[in-house]
């Protein structure tokens, strides 16, 4: 493995990239999916604190949600329904 392909360098590269389609989709006013979900729930587990689970494991999950997270951004209007706006929310 090359040393940027660590755990702990793919962990930070999804937080960024988690964190920046959430607010690409919050400022479009697009829904999250389960893609947004799988990802939270992945940032839970720190790879320091599972020492037991092999590196290539965070790395190849690190990298595959991360690469689902930009192309959600960029096909966003394709792939995430527009939220309903309502006389109320105006």
């Amino acid at each position: 493995m090359t040393s940027w392909l660590t755990p702990l360098a793919t962990y930070t590269l999804l937080l960024v990239v988690q964190s920046l389609h959430l607010l690409h989709r919050r400022i479009a006013k697009r829904h999250i999916s389960y893609a947004e979900v799988l990802s939270s729930a992945t940032l839970i587990f720190h790879p320091a604190a599972l020492p037991m689970v092999p590196a290539p494991v965070f790395v190849a999950a690190h990298l595959l949600l991360s690469s689902v997270q930009v192309v959600g951004s960029l096909w966003i209007r394709r792939l995430s329904p527009a939220w309903e706006t309502r006389p109320a929310d105006l």
